[in-house]
C-alpha cells in the first residue's frame, strides 16, 4: 500500500524519501542495456574533473567521474524517460506539498549519470534546483548516496546527521537537494546508473549561469 503521509513526513523531516517499484525491474534492465550500448558507441561524454567547484556553483570541489546523458540525449535515445519525467509531476507535487513544475532548462531537466566501475563518483555539493529526484536503474551494494542532514534541538544545539542510501533498481528518491550537502561514494566493482529528474517550485527556477559549463565540461567557475 502506498502511504503518502509517510513519504510526506520523511521528505519534510528527514529531507529525503524513497518510493519503491516505480519502474519494473525488466524495464530497468532494458534501459540499462541501451544506455551501455550508447556509452560503448561513444555517443555521450565522460565527465572527468576535480577540485574545480566553489560556492558560486554550490560545490565543495570534489571529483566528478561519470558518463553523462543530458536532456537532449535522453529525448533522442531514451524518449520514454521524458514521459516518465512528466508523468511523475503530480506525485512529486503531492509528496513535497509544493506547486511543482518541470525544469525550463532543456539540457538539465533530465540527466543520466552512469558511474563506471573503478571510481565513478560525484563530489560533495548542494543542488541548485528546489526538488531533486533520482530514479535508480541499478541495485548497488556500493556507491551509496551520502547525505549530511542538518539537525537542531534546544537541548543539543545543532549537529549533522550522516546518512547513506544505497540504490535499489526501479526505486525513486525525492530529496531536498538544495538544503543538504550530499555526494556519491565512489564505485569499486559495480556500475551505478541514476536518472536525475530535476524539478522546481513555481516562481523559483534559479540556476547559476556558470553551472552547466562547470558540471558538464569542467570549466572552473569565476
Amino acid at each position: 500500500m502506498f502511504e503518502i503521509n509517510s513519504h510526506q513526513r520523511n521528505y519534510h523531516y528527514d529531507y529525503v524519501t524513497v518510493i519503491d517499484n516505480i519502474l519494473p525491474v525488466a524495464m530497468c534492465e532494458i534501459l540499462r542495456a541501451r544506455i551501455n550500448d550508447i556509452i560503448e558507441a561513444g555517443l555521450v561524454p565522460l565527465v572527468n574533473h576535480q577540485n574545480l567547484g566553489n560556492n558560486i556553483v554550490k560545490d565543495k570541489g570534489g571529483k566528478y567521474l561519470h558518463h553523462i546523458f543530458k536532456g537532449n540525449d535522453i529525448r533522442h535515445y531514451l524518449p520514454e524517460l521524458n514521459a516518465v519525467y512528466h508523468s511523475l509531476l503530480p506525485l512529486i507535487s503531492l509528496v513535497t506539498h509544493t506547486d511543482t513544475i518541470v525544469s525550463p532548462y532543456e539540457q538539465s531537466d533530465i540527466n543520466i549519470k552512469a558511474y563506471p566501475v573503478g571510481g565513478g563518483t560525484l563530489g560533495e555539493h548542494y543542488d541548485t534546483n528546489g526538488i531533486t529526484v533520482l530514479l535508480f536503474l541499478t541495485t548497488n551494494k556500493e556507491a551509496p548516496l551520502r547525505m549530511q542532514i542538518p539537525r537542531s534541538h534546544p537541548a543539543k544545539e545543532t549537529w549533522i546527521e550522516h546518512r547513506k542510501i544505497f540504490a535499489t533498481q526501479g526505486s525513486l528518491l525525492i530529496m531536498k537537494g538544495r538544503e543538504i550537502l550530499h555526494d556519491c561514494e565512489p564505485t569499486i566493482n559495480e556500475q551505478k546508473l541514476t536518472v536525475v529528474l530535476n524539478y522546481y517550485e513555481k516562481g523559483d527556477t534559479w540556476r547559476p549561469k556558470q553551472f552547466d559549463d562547470f558540471v558538464y565540461s569542467g570549466v572552473k567557475p569565476i
